[in-house]
């Protein structure tokens, strides 16, 4: 094969690799401070569109609750409602904490998150109870920029 069919062989692969990575990542500015010390208002997240990864200990990016429903009410994917990012204390499986406000049976059902953020003012599961994993628009994968580099640029 020749080296210009290598070169546009990878150029084709580069062009389609793009629109596949603008539907699975996006970017999440924060706002606010319920997860400092870890992040801080106007941090830039890079974050994986994808649910499956929702696992105790990953800050994932969420709903944010209705202030009559909670979680309770019909889920809005269209983020029109707001975002929480947040860090996923309990998955399916593992035990409920004695902090989950609501119902709380022995361990987190299929399905539902526990969140909490990282500031102890944080309004998380505290407050909302478990968050339906339906909520959920993706997982954190890394800070791409902090809030203090944007006030410098």
């Amino acid at each position: 094969m020749s080296a210009a069919a290598l070169v546009l062989g990878a150029a084709a692969l580069l062009i389609g690799a793009v629109p596949a990575a603008r539907l699975l990542l996006s970017t999440v500015t924060v706002r606010g401070g319920s997860m400092t010390p870890t992040l801080r208002h106007g941090d830039v997240l890079l974050v994986l569109r994808r649910r499956h990864r929702a696992r105790s200990g990953r800050i994932v990016v969420v709903q944010r609750p209705d202030r009559h429903t909670g979680w309770n009410g019909p889920a809005d994917p269209s983020g029109a409602a707001g975002w929480y990012v947040k860090r996923v204390v309990a998955a399916a499986g593992d035990p409920v904490p004695s902090w989950v406000a609501g119902d709380r049976p022995g361990r987190v059902p299929p399905g539902m998150l526990v969140l909490r953020g990282d500031h102890p003012r944080s309004e998380d599961s505290k407050q909302w109870g478990m968050c339906p994993a339906d909520r959920m628009y993706g997982v954190v994968l890394l800070r791409l920029r902090t809030g203090d580099e944007q006030a410098a640029a």
